[in-house]
C-alpha cells in the first residue's frame, strides 16, 4: 500500500527501532506524529511478565490522542509467534486531523519498520483495550482463530526460515553458514564477484532462475550514492544485492561489503522461500570468490530503503554513552 499521507520514519526512529530490537529488556517503543514525521517516543524497560508489563502503558495512553505502540511478544502467553505487536491506537474523541493522519499513516510504519518482525497487529479505538484484560482476550482470540490457509501455512514456513536464517531486519547482524539450500551460482556470477574490486561497478544483483533452479547476474552497475540502488533492484520480486560502499567516516576512508536482500511485500511464497533459504549460501560463497568479507547484512522491502544515513547507522553504529552514578562524598570523619 501506499504511503497516503506522505509522513515518513525519520532517521531517529529508525536507530531507535534498531535498539529497540537488539535490546531484550525492553518491551515496549511508542511511535507518534510530529511534525509530520514518524518519530520514537519512549522505550520501556520490561519489568515483569507479558501481562503485567501492559499497565506499563497507561500514563502514556490519552483520551483524545493517538498512538502507536511496538509491544515486545511472548510467544507463551499469546499462542503466536514471537516477536513485535503492533498496536495502533486511534481514539474516537481524537482531532479528526489526527485520526486520519494515523489511519493513513499506520502500514508506512509497519513497512519502513519491517512488516516481518510483527507477527500480530491490534486496531483499536478504545483505551480499555489496551489492558491486561484487553490483552488476554485478544490472545484468546488468536488462539480460537480459524485453521490456517495454504498460503498463511507457507508464509509461517518462510518466517521460521528467515528467523532461522538470522534476518529479523536490520537490526540482527548474525554471520554463520546454516544448513539451507546451496544453488549453483553461474559463471556470470563468479566473474562479477571476482572483479568487486575493479572501478567499473560497485554494485551486484542477484537473482534466483526458479525453473534452473540456479543462482544468476541480474545486473550489475557503479552507482554514486546508495539511493541510487532503488533505480536497479526490482520492486516485485526478491534480490540479492552486493554493494561495495566506499565512504568516509570520521577522518577515515571506508570500503564497506555489504549484502542487502530485499523481499518486496507482493513477492510469491515460493520465491520468497527459495531466497530466504539461500541466503546464508550465497554470502559464504560472495565472500570466497570475491575476497572481502561482508560487514553487514542487511534487509529490506526494497531499495528505496537504503540510503547513505541508514547505511552508516548500520555500519558505524554510536557508542551509547555509559552515565555513572553520582558518588556522594564521604562525610568527613569526627575530629578528636
Amino acid at each position: 500500500m501506499s504511503n497516503q499521507s506522505g509522513i515518513k520514519a525519520s532517521p531517529a526512529l529508525l536507530d531507535a527501532f534498531r535498539a529497540f530490537t537488539i535490546d531484550d529488556d525492553s518491551r515496549t517503543l511508542l511511535v507518534k506524529i510530529e511534525n509530520e514525521s514518524l518519530e520514537p517516543g519512549e522505550i520501556i524497560k520490561a519489568r515483569s511478565s507479558y501481562y503485567d508489563d501492559v499497565a506499563l502503558l497507561a500514563p502514556h495512553v490519552s483520551d483524545k490522542e493517538p498512538l502507536y505502540i511496538l509491544y515486545r511478544t511472548d510467544s507463551t502467553a499469546t499462542g503466536t509467534t514471537a516477536g513485535l505487536t503492533f498496536i495502533s491506537y486511534i481514539p474516537d474523541a481524537a482531532p479528526v486531523r489526527r485520526k486520519m493522519l494515523y489511519a493513513s499513516t499506520r502500514n508506512t510504519l509497519v513497512r519502513e519498520l519491517g512488516g516481518d518482525k510483527i507477527t500480530a497487529s491490534i486496531f483499536t479505538t478504545e483505551k480499555d483495550e489496551i489492558t491486561r484484560e484487553g490483552f488476554q482476550k485478544f490472545a484468546e482470540h488468536a488462539k480460537l482463530s480459524q485453521p490456517l490457509t495454504e498460503e498463511e501455512r507457507a508464509l509461517r514456513s518462510v518466517r521460521e526460515v528467515e528467523a532461522k536464517e538470522g534476518f529479523a531486519g536490520t537490526a540482527t547482524r548474525k554471520s554463520h553458514v546454516s544448513s539451507g539450500l546451496a544453488f549453483p551460482i553461474g559463471s556470470e556470477v563468479e566473474s562479477a564477484l571476482a572483479g568487486m574490486n575493479s572501478e567499473d561497478y560497485n554494485v551486484i544483483v542477484l537473482e534466483i532462475d526458479v525453473q534452473k533452479e540456479s543462482i544468476e547476474l541480474a545486473k550489475k552497475a557503479q552507482i554514486e550514492e546508495p539511493t541510487h540502488l532503488h533505480s536497479i533492484i526490482s520492486m516485485d520480486q526478491p534480490r540479492y544485492t552486493f554493494f561495495l560502499f566506499k565512504h568516509a567516516f570520521g577522518q577515515e576512508n571506508h570500503e564497506s561489503f555489504v549484502f542487502i536482500y530485499t523481499c518486496p511485500a507482493g513477492s510469491k511464497i515460493k520465491e520468497r522461500m527459495l531466497y530466504a533459504s539461500c541466503r546464508a549460501a550465497i554470502v559464504a560463497e560472495a565472500e570466497a570468490i570475491a575476497g572481502l568479507k561482508v560487514q553487514k547484512r542487511i534487509e529490506a522491502g526494497d531499495g528505496s530503503e537504503i540510503s547513505r544515513d541508514s547505511l552508516l547507522a548500520d555500519l558505524h553504529p554510536q557508542q551509547q554513552e555509559v552515565k555513572r552514578a553520582f558518588s556522594k562524598p564521604k562525610a568527613p570523619g569526627r575530629r578528636r
